[in-house]
C-alpha cells in the first residue's frame, strides 16, 4: 500500500535543522528531492563515517537522516543552477528551507517570488532566531539553541558548569525538524480548504524554548527564579532520580504512597532496614527533607544487585524503575527484537548498519524506508517521480 502522503512533492533545501522532519515525510510516501551543492549537503561530512567509504557517501549520520530522499546536485549562484532550482520550486508543494532570511530572497528565489507563481506552496523556514526581530541575522548551533533558550542553564550538577541535553546528538535540531513535519501537514490540511499555501516560520532557538521544563513554563515565568541545577537527582522528593547498580545506573522515580510502601519493605526484607517501613517516610515531603537518608538506603540496595535484577524485581512488586540502557544493551533488548523496532539499512556505499524503524506503529502498512542517496544520484533527469 502506498504512504499516506504519496505524491506530496517536497524541495529539501535544509542541513541537520530539517533532515528528520523531511526523512518522515520520505518514509510515508512523499517524492522528497534533497537540492545539494555541488561540494554535498553538510551532514555528509558528520563524523562517525563508515569503514572504507569514499567521501561524501560514508557519514552514518546521512544515511539514517536522508533515508528515503533522492538527491540533485544544484549551483542556485549559476544561471542554469537558479533556474533549475526555481522551476523545482515552482512545482513543489513543500519547501523545506534552512538558510539565512535573506539568501534566497536575494537569488529571487525566496517565499515571496516563488508564491506569486505558485500560491500553493507551503514553506518551512528554520532560521536560528526566526524572520524577524533584532536577533534574526544571528547565527546558531544546537548547543547555542541550548543556551539561548535557558535550558542549558538548568542542566548540570549545582558546583560544575552546565552541561548539553544530549551530548552530541542534536537534540535541539532534531525537535525543529519534527515541528517543520508536523507543520507542512497542518499547512496542507489548509491549503486543501483554501487551496492557498503558507510561510512557516520556524526558530530553533524558540524550539528548545518550548521544550525545557524550567525556562518555557509557568514554574519559571511565575516567580523568575531559576531552579538550581541538580545533578543526576531531583530535589522534589526521594528517591528520584538515577542510582548505582554493581553495573551501571537504574532510574527511580518514587512519588505514589503504594511504590514508596513497595520500596520501603523491599528494603526492610533485603538489607533489615526496619526504619524504612516508619509511616513518617510515606509523605514525600518527609522524604525530601531527609533525602540524604532516603538516598543512602536506596543506594545500598541498588549497590546490591545489577541493573537487570534491580529492574526485574522492582517490576515484580509495582515499582516504576528503568535502567539507564547502553548502546548494547539496546541493540539486543529482547522487547525491542520482539516488536520489530529495530531494522537494516542500505549505506550508500555499500554494506549494511541498523537503524530505529517507524517512529509509530499503524495497523495499515504504508511505512517504507529506502537508503539514503549518493550525491548528484538523481540529478538527470531533474525533476520528480512519474510513477
Amino acid at each position: 500500500m502506498s504512504g499516506p502522503l504519496e505524491g506530496l512533492k517536497v524541495v529539501d533545501l535544509s542541513a541537520l535543522a530539517g533532515a528528520y522532519g523531511t526523512r518522515l515525510m520520505a518514509s510515508m510516501g512523499a517524492d522528497v528531492l534533497k537540492v545539494e551543492p555541488p561540494q554535498g549537503n553538510p551532514m555528509r561530512q558528520l563524523a562517525p563515517f563508515a569503514d572504507g567509504a569514499p567521501e561524501n557517501e560514508a557519514s552514518l549520520w546521512w544515511a539514517y537522516l536522508a533515508m528515503g530522499t533522492r538527491s540533485a546536485v544544484v549551483d542556485p549562484r549559476t544561471d542554469e543552477g537558479a533556474e533549475q532550482l526555481r522551476t523545482l520550486l515552482l512545482e513543489a508543494d513543500v519547501v523545506v528551507d534552512d538558510q539565512g532570511p535573506d539568501e534566497l530572497d536575494e537569488l529571487g528565489l525566496g517565499y515571496a517570488a516563488i508564491a506569486r507563481e505558485n500560491p500553493g506552496v507551503i514553506w518551512i523556514s528554520i532560521t536560528p532566531f526566526g524572520r524577524s526581530g533584532p536577533k534574526r541575522d544571528w547565527k546558531l548551533t544546537n548547543l547555542g539553541a541550548w543556551a539561548a533558550s535557558g535550558v542549558l542553564y538548568t542542566v548540570g550538577f549545582e558546583d560544575q558548569p552546565p552541561v548539553a541535553p544530549g551530548g552530541p546528538a542534536q537534540l535541539a535540531l532534531h525537535g525543529t525538524a519534527l515541528n517543520g513535519a508536523i507543520s507542512a501537514l497542518l499547512a496542507l490540511r489548509v491549503r486543501r480548504q483554501t487551496g492557498r499555501g503558507q510561510l512557516v516560520d520556524l526558530a530553533i532557538s524558540e524550539a528548545a524554548l518550548m521544550v525545557s521544563p524550567e525556562t518555557g513554563t509557568t514554574v519559571f515565568l511565575d516567580d523568575r527564579v531559576h531552579r538550581v541545577r541538580s545533578g543526576n537527582r531531583r530535589t522534589l522528593s526521594r528517591p528520584f532520580g538515577l542510582y548505582p547498580c554493581s553495573d551501571g545506573y537504574i532510574s527511580i522515580l518514587i512519588l505514589m504512597p503504594r511504590h514508596w510502601e513497595s520500596l520501603a519493605n523491599w528494603m526492610h526484607e533485603a538489607m533489615g532496614n526496619e526504619a524504612a517501613t516508619d509511616p513518617v517516610f510515606g509523605d514525600m515531603v518527609v522524604r525530601g527533607e531527609t533525602m540524604e537518608l532516603i538516598d543512602g538506603w536506596t543506594e545500598e540496595l541498588c549497590g546490591s544487585m545489577t541493573c537487570l535484577e534491580f529492574f526485574q524485581e522492582a517490576q515484580r512488586r509495582g515499582i516504576p524503575v528503568t535502567p539507564v540502557s547502553t548502546i548494547e544493551a539496546l541493540l539486543t533488548d529482547p522487547h525491542l527484537e520482539a516488536v520489530g523496532f529495530w531494522e537494516q539499512t542500505e549505506l550508500p556505499a555499500g554494506g549494511e548498519v541498523a537503524i530505529p524503524g517507524p517512529a509509530f506503529r499503524s495497523n495499515m502498512d504504508w511505512w517504507s524506508t529506502a537508503r539514503a542517496p549518493r550525491l548528484g544520484e538523481h540529478s538527470t533527469p531533474l525533476g520528480w517521480h512519474t510513477a
